[in-house]
């Protein structure tokens, strides 16, 4: 069965604080001493925090109701890893977790809302999650993406390099319980460099190719795969563009996938510019995703859920979702 759900979010850690003094805590971490927009203090008001708090889950809500109604098998995860799983000493373009064992990791969700801010890894009974992995499917994608000609690092061993008291990076430890209906549902990890700047990483035509890969390698498999997207927008934390969002990439982005008009992200990650380095290559994780949802089903068209430029949390932060591609009725 081919994948039929394809969903994207930003995972920024601010996205799952419920206070303004969340937000600002979290803030003025990210921050550091960097000079930050003027826009930053005058827009983002206690208010308008505020105001955004309930839109941030009512988004959250709508792809976790699109992943019931669809009730995949298995989930396939693409997300970034900014020296967590990895570190200085290897960081692959394009890896996958194949490891027999279930993982695990902790999220993030309510920390900053605490004075002093609680710290997960240190606090595991309420912020630990167990990750279960679908070992299977992760071996199929493996092998298949190699006889496609891509080079993939594969992972057997969880072994965390920055912080083993982490546990899976929080690319999808963060969003994990606001977007999985499921908490046991098993998941596939893929990860793609996202942020070491071009020409490291993958520009954007071998990104479109790897989701349509990945969606080619799944269209024999008898389970049901949704594909998830975790990072992003544009944005660059503690770096020289910190709380500076880009609202014309992202908005243009946001229009390539909603006219279902994939093709047109080739261009992206082609060239040196500033504005693609640091967390904005998060987009990597959106581009697979576009492209296996079209390779499903030619021009399908993304749903924009939601997206606002939140300088306090430094992201443009954005949700959208590929409405579940319905299987050709058979011939008769």
């Amino acid at each position: 069965m081919p994948i039929q759900l394809g969903l994207a979010s930003s995972h920024a850690p601010s996205l799952f604080s419920s206070t303004f003094d969340g937000w600002e805590r979290t803030y003025q971490r990210m921050k550091r001493d960097r000079v930050q927009p003027h826009e930053t203090e005058a827009i983002e008001t206690k208010e308008e925090i505020e105001r955004r708090v309930p839109r941030i889950k009512a988004a959250f809500e709508t792809l976790k109701q699109q992943m019931a109604d669809y009730a995949p098998d298995t989930l396939i995860v693409v997300m970034g890893d900014q020296r967590e799983w990895f570190d200085a000493s290897n960081i692959p373009n394009i890896a996958i977790y194949t490891g027999e064992a279930d993982v695990w990791g902790v999220h993030n969700t309510g920390a900053a809302d605490e004075d002093p801010p609680a710290v997960p890894t240190e606090d595991y009974d309420r912020f630990r999650l167990d990750v279960k992995t679908d070992r299977d499917l992760a071996e199929k994608i493996l092998k298949g993406l190699i006889d496609r000609g891509f080079d993939v690092a594969r992972s057997d061993k969880m072994n965390p390099q920055s912080n083993p008291k982490r546990g899976v990076p929080h690319g999808l430890m963060n969003p994990m319980q606001h977007v999985l209906h499921r908490l046991d549902l098993p998941v596939v990890m893929v990860w793609v460099n996202v942020d070491d700047g071009p020409p490291a990483i993958l520009n954007g035509e071998r990104t479109l190719e790897l989701g349509r890969a990945i969606a080619d390698i799944c269209e024999g498999s008898a389970k049901r795969i949704a594909i998830y997207g975790s990072g992003g927008m544009s944005h660059n934390p503690g770096g020289p563009r910190s709380g500076w969002v880009d609202e014309p990439l992202d908005n243009w982005f946001m229009d390539q996938i909603t006219d279902g008009k994939a093709d047109n992200l080739k261009a992206l990650f082609s060239f040196r510019s500033e504005n693609l380095v640091g967390g904005t290559g998060e987009l990597h994780c959106w581009m697979v995703v576009a492209g296996a949802m079209d390779q499903v089903k030619a021009g399908h068209q993304a749903v924009k859920v939601d997206y606002f430029a939140a300088r306090k949390v430094t992201t443009g932060s954005g949700w959208a979702y590929w409405p579940q591609v319905q299987e050709p009725a058979a011939v008769r």
